[in-house]
């Protein structure tokens, strides 16, 4: 009998001990993951495709935060630290309006950290934004005939800048972040994006 509990226990401490290695050295529980933040315009209410983002990201398990666009000096400095310490491996940053500019303002504190962005997305920005050089992708659509203004590449920039004007559809500034091109493509490119922010 008392054989039979020491091959039993022996057994048992094994099968424990391969299961934590399991857990420990999975690539689920190495790694982090995507974080998509998403920021809305002067005010929430007036950046309705924003929120639709979020609801299909959320629908699809992304990790994803909203906020306006005031907050991204907090969320940059949150970024940094959860990318720094591996609770993230890659970072996306979306934004409409006084919200894109928000979003390369938050490009910029990540590489002043020595931090890298897998892709920005900039919906119709009223201000001149200037992309840093560590973004990988940054897909910019404006209004050529209302407030938006073409994205520019920042010194250094080696990753891809597509300005796409939509100057010649029916959309308005508002309207334009629910355009299905639009959500589809940021969609397609939020899902593809996985370059390490480290």
């Amino acid at each position: 009998m008392l054989c039979f509990l020491r091959t039993f226990i022996r057994s048992h401490c094994a099968c424990l001990t391969f299961a934590l290695m399991i857990a420990v050295t999975s690539p689920a529980a190495a790694a982090g993951h995507k974080k998509v933040y998403l920021l809305r315009g002067l005010t929430n209410v007036l950046s309705p495709g924003i929120d639709q983002l979020n609801e299909e990201l959320q629908q699809r398990n992304i990790d994803v935060t909203i906020a306006n666009h005031a907050f991204s000096d907090a969320l940059g400095r949150e970024a940094i630290e959860d990318c720094k310490s591996g609770k993230i491996s890659s970072i996306v940053l979306v934004g409409h309006s006084l919200g894109a500019s928000a979003a390369v303002s938050m490009a910029e504190q990540l590489q002043q950290a020595g931090l890298r962005v897998a892709l920005i997305v900039t919906i119709d920005p009223v201000t001149k934004i200037v992309v840093p050089n560590n973004v990988r992708l940054e897909r910019n659509y404006y209004l050529s005939n209302g407030v938006g203004v073409a994205a520019e590449r920042g010194g250094h920039f080696r990753g891809t800048l597509q300005n796409v004007d939509m100057g010649k559809t029916d959309y308005g500034h508002v309207s334009l972040t629910t355009a299905p091109v639009i959500q589809n493509q940021a969609m397609h490119d939020i899902l593809a994006a996985n370059s390490n922010c480290r």
